[in-house]
């Protein structure tokens, strides 16, 4: 079986950088917040994928992503006011 993984270098450019929720997904909203993601490269190539973030641990699970991706998403969590400025980490 293949599994593939979204990785990103830290040279990507990420433009019309852009995030959603997926709040019937089944996970219970306290403890974990999954959330898309899509973006376009510098080369105009369409990225998108899944954030998982487990509350309680204050960090994103799964495949490691991009530094500026992550931070990106951490401040969307906080906007929307899905989590606490107290409740926030860097990945």
């Amino acid at each position: 079986m293949t599994t593939n993984r979204l990785l990103f270098t830290p040279t990507v450019t990420m433009r019309n950088l852009s995030f959603g929720f997926f709040d019937d997904s089944g996970q219970p909203r306290e403890s974990r917040i999954l959330m898309f993601y899509s973006f376009e490269t510098e080369e105009r190539l369409a990225r998108s994928g899944i954030l998982h973030y487990h509350v309680a641990e204050g960090r994103f699970v799964g495949p490691r992503h991009d530094r500026e991706l992550t931070e990106a998403a951490l401040a969307f969590l906080a906007r929307s006011g899905r989590l606490s400025s107290a409740g926030l980490q860097s990945p």
